[in-house]
């Protein structure tokens, strides 16, 4: 198989579609999918002079005609507009004054200046000629394959100061010997960053259930706002006391078992410890080793022991598999984030009563409950407590029922 390339512009593709030339549904094309607002976004980035994808065709030689194999969706966007089927948004993001002046016009309507600039927009075309059977469609299989681009990808492709903060903290986890061989889980795909500025608007928001979507997360990066200073410094305090965990994890050969969404957790907890003014660095790297190596133990032999050793045996250990199933299924809902946070926030109380003013009131008093229970103290179920707290929170009631 050969691949001439060649840069057509505009006006020739158009007129090589409009003549036949160029066939844009060979069979075993997919029909046109891209809704309306894509194919006024590729118009969009024609007429900003940014680079479009290049397009594949196979040569037919016997009729002369080139087949689209992959770009049909492109092409297809291109015909239409030329067609006057659809009009310019001049209202894209960012906005370009340029393009704002064309809003609401169809092809023909353009300034000739602009209509002439637009035809000379060229395209790669990389066309197939003396191909074995076979390899087009490989080739198509093989361009189809490529994964379509995270949030955080997608995030990341806006230069500025947000991207350089959760940056600093990918780095930062990296410099402290916190890889995916610790954390359970790779960078691939930018999952680092993915959690690291949720993460930061939770914290942003002083609360685990903010509301948020991928949208806004993304047009935060585009407009490039930065979280405050303080934030990104709590959340490398609290990379750091991990680090301090891993060592004596290390050190004591002992095994943890960590997700995307426990970390999350832990992250969110040591910065709104520390973000209440308690020097307690070391005692929240120890706090973790304990929680999450007595953890393993459980979740591998079914034994309380260490930090989790308590009175209420069966209630602890009903609570601890509800914490694993909240780490591995629904992990991100409003409920699980609440559920692990109470959780962690239980044993740490345990491991030192004299630190329970560092919470808000409500949960403060939920947790003097729960910690009741712990050793049969009170009549309240002690998984009822944490269900109540979340279910409370979620309703937005602010004080202890």
């Amino acid at each position: 198989m050969k691949i001439n390339t060649t840069d057509p512009d505009l006006r020739t593709i158009f007129s090589r579609i409009h003549e036949g030339s160029l066939d844009l549904q060979p069979d075993f094309q997919r029909a046109e999918v891209w809704q309306l607002p894509k194919k006024k976004l590729l118009i969009d980035t024609i007429l900003r002079g940014w680079q479009v994808p290049p397009v594949h065709v196979i040569l037919n030689e016997d009729s002369y005609i080139q087949e689209v194999l992959d770009g049909q969706q492109r092409l297809s966007a291109i015909r239409d507009f030329m067609y006057n089927k659809f009009k310019i948004n001049g209202l894209i993001e960012p906005i370009d004054d340029d393009i704002k002046e064309l809003d609401g016009l169809t092809f023909d309507k353009l300034p000739q200046r602009i209509k002439n600039r637009f035809e000379r927009y060229a395209i790669r075309v990389f066309e197939i000629v003396e191909y074995n059977q076979g390899e087009p469609g490989e080739l198509f299989n093989r361009l189809n394959e490529s994964l379509k681009l995270t949030s955080a990808e997608k995030r990341n492709a806006y230069v500025g100061d947000l991207r350089n903060q959760i940056k600093s903290l990918v780095d930062y986890m990296s410099d402290c010997g916190l890889d995916k061989h610790f954390l359970g889980f790779s960078n691939q795909r930018m999952a680092y960053h993915d959690l690291f500025i949720k993460l930061c608007y939770m914290l942003e928001k002083d609360s685990l259930i903010a509301s948020y979507t991928e949208k806004q997360l993304n047009d935060r990066a585009r407009e490039d706002e930065p979280f405050d200073n303080s934030i990104i410094e709590l959340v490398k305090k609290s990379i750091l006391i991990l680090s301090k965990a891993k060592k004596k994890i290390d050190s004591e050969e002992s095994k943890v078992h960590i997700t995307k969404a426990t970390l999350t957790s832990w992250f969110y907890f040591f910065s709104t410890i520390l973000k209440s003014n308690y020097n307690l660095d070391d005692s929240l790297s120890d706090f973790f080793y304990r929680f999450e190596s007595g953890r393993f133990v459980f979740r591998e032999e079914g034994v309380l022991d260490g930090l989790f050793y308590c009175e209420n045996k069966d209630e602890v250990k009903e609570l601890l598999e509800e914490f694993n199933f909240r780490a591995v299924s629904r992990v991100m809902t409003g409920t699980s984030l609440l559920i692990r946070d109470f959780i962690i926030s239980l044993f740490f109380l345990k491991s030192d009563p004299s630190k329970a003013d560092v919470f808000n009131t409500m949960k403060k008093n939920n947790l003097k409950t729960a910690h009741r229970a712990l050793y049969h103290e009170n009549e309240k179920n002690l998984i009822s407590v944490v269900n109540n707290y979340a279910d409370s929170v979620l309703a937005g009631v602010t004080t202890c029922q």
